[in-house]
This record gives C-alpha cells, structure tokens and sequence, in this order.
C-alpha cells in the first residue's frame, strides 16, 4: 500500500460526516463557542470579529445562519457572564 494512502480496514482512519441540525442546535453551537473564547479572555469585539471571519467556518457558519444581531447578543451575554473574570487574570479585553 502507498505510504499516502489510508486503508480502509484501519479503524484508526480519521472520518467526518455532517449532521442534519435545526436553528437550536446552532444557537448552541454559537453559545458554546462564545463562551470559550470568552473563557480565554476576548473581548466582544473580538468575539464578533471571529464570527464573521470565515477562517473560523463553525462559528462564521453560525453568523450566517443565525445573522449579526442573535450572535451579537450571544457574545453579549457570554462576554458578561465568563469575561470580565478571565481579563482580569490575563489583562486582556477588547
């Protein structure tokens, strides 16, 4: 077999498949993803900066699907809860 190429009879062969989701589903997606970067002690700005950064195709797909508005408020809300803890310990914010 060619060094490149996978066999299919590994079990350890790296597979992704897409999951039908409904609009709550990516919410959560969203909600999650704002958290951790909030965790890590963005900023909201920075926050939404990612979102609309196609770079980042999970949390830019949320933007698209859900719209400026519910992922701002999203940010909002994480960035209020997980934000201020986490800049303080780093210095980081916005």
């Amino acid at each position: 077999m060619p060094y490149r190429d996978p066999d299919p009879t590994d079990p350890s062969v790296l597979v992704g498949v897409e999951l039908p989701a409904d609009a709550e589903a990516t919410r959560d997606m969203a909600w999650v993803l704002a958290e951790e970067f909030a965790r890590l002690g963005f900023g909201a700005r920075r926050i939404l900066d990612l979102f609309r950064s196609p770079f980042y195709a999970a949390a830019h797909a949320a933007w698209r699907a859900l719209g400026e508005a519910e992922i701002a408020a999203i940010v909002e809300e994480c960035v209020g809860v997980w934000g201020p803890h986490a800049r303080a310990a780093t210095g980081e914010g916005d």
